[in-house]
């Protein structure tokens, strides 16, 4: 009971500021994951095609994969300041 009654003393303000800010880490953790995930995803496509010795999957990454792991870490970048 304690602790809902500390809670219940916080500031209406203060409360949304931290849902704020835990929205934004959230938001810089979504997209710093997907581009990782795209960023691996090209890297083994490329491996992939050295060992098979065909083209077809680096093209596939080098035309739709990178464009989009350049965009999200332009973002990330974007969103994170002093980046």
């Amino acid at each position: 009971m304690e602790i809902l009654k500390k809670i219940k003393e916080i500031p209406t303000w203060l409360r949304w500021v931290f849902r704020v800010v835990m929205a934004y880490i959230a938001l810089l953790a979504v997209i710093l994951a997907s581009t990782i995930f795209v960023v691996l995803v090209t890297f083994t496509f490329i491996i992939i095609d050295f060992f098979s010795g065909s083209e077809s999957l680096k093209g596939y990454a080098e035309e739709n994969l990178v464009p989009i792991s350049e965009f999200m870490w332009n973002l990330f970048t974007l969103l994170v300041p002093g980046l």
